[in-house]
């Protein structure tokens, strides 16, 4: 059986990374968070991703 968190951006499973708004974020993903330059392309799908779980936390489904 696999231990650790499923990261809601890749769903790598592990334990090292941080948690915002009750979704888990891996560390890969988080420096991957922190590194994108508004210019990149990856960046705008780091900000979607964001979105995602403010709405999912704003507007929770029932």
């Amino acid at each position: 059986m696999e231990e650790g968190l499923s990261c809601c951006f890749c769903n790598k499973i592990d334990d090292e990374g941080i948690i915002l708004l009750n979704q888990y974020i891996c560390r890969s993903c988080e420096l991957e968070i922190t590194h994108a330059g508004s210019n990149e392309l990856r960046y705008e799908i780091i900000k979607k991703n964001l979105k995602s779980i403010w709405k999912g936390a704003l507007f929770p489904s029932h």
